[in-house]
């Protein structure tokens, strides 16, 4: 057996048996991508009110007024959540078909029912609740910086990704939004903390890899690129992968009956549905962005910082083998699609950040190496000399600066180039102003929402896709928009004017122009009017459920052409009036 073991240890590395080389192979992936520094003192002190700070101007700026980045971030997770939580609110054609997963608007409902359950159940506090709900959620994202550059670079690089990502502009302006690019960002952030922890076999740590890596995937299945490769490094890291392949199979196998459950069909039917509508039309949006789009954007939304950290990061791949990675993956897989939107890869921002947050502490550390008191024979520190922070505690102070003015002016909405960057290729986008110039619907619609006497809303200029919609009028009834106003004037037998008094009681026009007879100013938020009837009668035509139905163009046609055995889209959008 002796002579059997020194062979085997003569052996030349080319004749060692394939799967050897293999297993050798896969275990040394982790030490490419991940650093090990020793890490023995308690995080840091500050931690927590870095934290809670960071809550407060995530608070402040969520509180200061309404934005909307996409309408999506209503018709596809604020409105379904109101509809779920008080039964009424618009259906668009994924709503209808199933083509979302209800885990991002399940959430809000919760939300939404926790304050109705204490008494709160209205806008005026509901949809502030639902904001501040998300900027908790976002604290991951620092936190999440925090401790993975403190087990993967230093404890110093992980205090400087702590301050970059409690207030770097865009986490703090997007903090309180429901997108789910946002969410599985913090979620992926929690991942790489987790996967470099030096306790890669406590169960717990296991149990919560597997957990956060396929919860990220399910509510951002275009994350899942990013998601799967950490999922694999830990993998490789720990001794309990029949437990992680277990508990992961067992987690995305739940993500698929929920959806079957949620939507009374197959197994990740949404998931599917939305697959095979993108492809079918993908072939239509060939050209409509170049595939350098999300660079451009990075380089004006960072105003350079993005390209500077990563530039500088290819002079020391090794040390930054794992954000540098993630970057190109999550860039690869969305330039490779025809449409493109910058929130899409909101998950690179941290990853950034972590690299600059890395370079800053280490040319601090150089400074300091170099500014040393010398021996004059030998040139190396004096005996029991402590080194003094004083000469990186400058090159600190100027990064902290030069941050600051970005981020105040991001916050501010004056970077260079900044509004170009937040609007999508096509014009549903609505007005992103982080902290001032605020849409002025949104206030128009809280208005709505407490006002007397509102019995009936027209919005004669946009869309219901383009509108605050249910979720912030609360209110069982009617609501018609652009596109849906010929429901008001059905009747041959009236007059235009007598059909829009039976149906409406207020009207909400951008248009300085527009003037209805019968009908009054009755408030002004900005360039919004809101004109009311003048006087009671005739009564309202009420609609018989307040959950209209909208087929949104060649998506929902795409979908009725390939599920042709699911119920169609009613017609007149699914509108029944009361006494019909």
């Amino acid at each position: 057996m002796a002579r059997r073991n020194r062979t085997a240890a003569r052996r030349p590395r080319d004749a060692q048996p394939l799967p050897v080389r293999v297993r050798a192979a896969l275990a040394a992936i982790p030490g490419v991508f991940l650093n090990a520094p020793e890490v023995r003192d308690r995080p840091w002190k500050f931690l927590l009110p870095i934290l809670a700070l960071a809550f407060v101007v995530r608070a402040a700026v969520a509180l200061s007024g309404d934005f909307v980045i996409h309408p999506d971030e209503i018709m596809q997770y604020l409105e379904p959540a109101h509809r779920l939580a008080f039964g009424n609110g618009g259906v668009f054609w994924e709503y209808h078909y199933g083509a979302r997963s209800w885990l991002t608007p399940g959430l809000i409902a919760a939300v939404l029912k926790l304050f109705d359950a204490i008494g709160l159940g209205q806008p005026l506090w509901y949809v502030g609740g639902v904001k501040l709900a998300f900027c908790a959620v976002s604290l991951i994202i620092p936190a999440g910086m925090y401790f993975f550059a403190r087990q993967h670079f230093s404890e110093t690089t992980a205090r400087v990704a702590l301050v970059a990502g409690a207030f770097w502009y865009e986490l703090v302006g997007f903090a309180h939004k429901p997108m789910t690019e946002f969410t599985a960002a913090a979620l992926l952030m929690a991942l790489i903390a987790l996967c470099v922890r030096p306790d890669p076999n406590k169960l717990r740590v296991v149990l919560a890899v597997a957990f956060i890596a396929v919860l990220a995937s399910a509510i951002r299945q275009q994350y899942a690129p990013l998601a799967l490769p950490i999922l694999a490094l830990f993998f490789l890291r720990t001794d309990k992968k029949i437990l992680l392949t277990l508990a992961s199979a067992a987690l995305v196998v739940a993500v698929g009956v929920f959806d079957a459950i949620t939507w009374d069909a197959g197994l990740f039917h949404p998931y599917i549905l939305n697959f095979r509508v993108n492809l079918v039309l993908g072939d239509m949006r060939v050209g409509e962005s170049p595939p350098w789009q999300y660079l451009h954007w990075l380089l004006l939304s960072s105003a350079g910082i993005a390209a500077l950290c990563v530039l500088a990061a290819l002079r020391n791949i090794r040390r930054y083998a794992l954000p540098l990675a993630l970057i190109a993956v999550a860039l690869l897989a969305h330039s490779m699609q025809p449409h493109k939107e910058y929130r899409y890869i909101f998950v690179v921002i941290p990853l950034y950040l972590l690299i600059g947050s890395d370079l800053i502490a280490r040319l601090a550390q150089a400074v300091n190496r170099n500014d040393r008191p010398r021996s004059p024979r030998r040139g190396s520190r004096r005996p029991n000399e402590r080194p003094s922070s004083a000469s990186w505690k400058p090159v600190l102070s100027i990064a902290a600066a030069i941050f600051a003015l970005i981020s105040a002016a991001g916050i501010f909405n004056a970077l260079p180039g900044q509004s170009y960057v937040y609007k999508a290729w096509s014009a549903e986008t609505g007005i992103v102003q982080f902290a001032r110039d605020h849409d002025p619907i949104f206030e128009a619609y809280r208005y709505l929402a407490d006002a007397p006497d509102v019995a009936a809303v027209s919005h004669i200029d946009r869309f219901f896709f383009n509108i605050p919609a249910y979720y912030y009028l609360h209110r069982e009834i009617p609501l018609y928009t652009r596109g849906s106003a010929y429901l008001i004037f059905s009747d041959p037998d009236k007059t235009d004017l007598e059909s829009l008094t039976e149906s409406v009681s207020h009207v909400v026009t951008e248009d300085p122009d527009v003037s209805i007879p019968g009908y009054s100013l009755e408030k002004s938020f900005g360039h919004v009017r809101i004109l009311r009837r003048d006087a009671d009668e005739p009564p309202i035509r009420r609609w018989q459920s307040y959950t209209p139905t909208f087929q949104t163009g060649i998506f929902g046609q795409t979908a009725a052409e390939l599920y042709p055995d699911l119920p169609p889209i009613p017609p007149n959008l699914g509108i029944r009036f009361a006494n019909e």
